[in-house]
């Protein structure tokens, strides 16, 4: 039934391309993040004066980075001296990941291509710029006043990469190159929906969900992330478990608990991925049903709930 509705979006998609490609401003992606990490990284190796690797970081990534860094680091907290505490501590991750940081750049097309059909079926999509920096081991993404800011280091490791710890060998070890295009699309969905506090486990579920099923529309193929194949495998008992949960306020067991998931993080993400994939199903207007995900309001209870029911999830 899935394998149907993507190939008539994907028909849909194609045969409206060229009317809109015109209409579409230019995406605009920046990459020179990790050139200058990598210039930065080589100068902290020539010495062991911890001074020293701090100011390199500073001078030669920090203080030239773009917008985009400067943001991911207020986001996320990023300083000089944890890049510096890294690197001499996770030599070999970053020995290991240096050469997949760079396919970025020749995919930058493509990314571009995936932003343009997401235009196609959502017509209301708003402009956003997407910087690809090297972060600080623990965000793939996220978003600020309309950017994308994705974590290179983390989003182009894959199985070959030597992990720094269990929560991200198993992160590592689902992910391919080709996967940068529904990541991105992902955080991309971020940035068009309500960012205020979800009303419960629920309304965050549903944000996060809502994100991983349009990125897969848009990519016209089935993603395999870690929590979307744990949870298609064990979907019977999750889903129970989460409608016990999911009108309280406690995420921690569903949301954002990398470094203390019981079997695999992020399972919430499945679980709104799976109610999104149900709406969508049920839907008869699947464009409408994309504008509902994106722009539902998250933070309202009641909003959130109806959604649920429509959906048809849990019958």
């Amino acid at each position: 039934m899935f394998h149907k509705l993507l190939v008539c979006t994907l028909t849909i998609v194609s045969l409206s391309c060229s009317a809109y490609a015109q209409q579409f401003s230019e995406q605009k992606i920046f990459t020179s993040d990790i050139d200058r990490f990598w210039v930065a990284y080589d100068s902290v190796l020539t010495t062991t004066d911890s001074a020293k690797q701090v100011h390199f970081i500073q001078t030669l990534y920090v203080d030239k980075g773009s917008r985009g860094l400067k943001a991911f680091m207020k986001v996320r907290n990023y300083t000089p001296q944890l890049w510096v505490k890294l690197i001499n501590q996770y030599p070999e991750f970053w020995q290991s990941v240096r050469a997949n940081t760079f396919t970025v750049k020749p995919m930058a097309e493509e990314i571009e291509k995936s932003i343009r059909r997401f235009k196609i079926l959502y017509p209301e999509l708003r402009d956003a710029k997407m910087y690809f920096t090297i972060g600080g081991l623990n965000s793939g993404g996220t978003t600020l006043a309309g950017m994308v800011l994705i974590g290179t280091e983390i989003v182009t490791a894959n199985a070959e990469t030597v992990a720094p710890n269990d929560w991200l060998a198993g992160v590592f070890k689902e992910q391919k190159a080709g996967h940068i295009i529904p990541f991105n699309i992902h955080e991309y969905v971020h940035t068009q929906q309500e960012m205020k506090q979800p009303a419960n486990l629920l309304g965050a579920a549903l944000r996060e969900g809502a994100c991983d099923f349009i990125a897969e529309l848009v990519w016209g193929k089935t993603w395999e992330s870690n929590y979307l194949q744990y949870g298609r495998a064990h979907e019977d008992t999750l889903k129970k478990a989460f409608k016990a949960a999911m009108y309280g306020a406690t995420l921690n067991d569903w949301l954002y608990n990398g470094s203390n998931a019981k079997t695999v993080a992020d399972l919430g993400y499945f679980m709104g991925y799976a109610i999104c994939k149900s709406y969508y199903e049920h839907a008869k207007d699947k464009r409408k049903a994309i504008k509902d995900m994106i722009e539902l309001r998250y933070s309202d209870a009641g909003a959130v709930d109806r959604f649920l029911k429509a959906s048809g999830y849990y019958e």
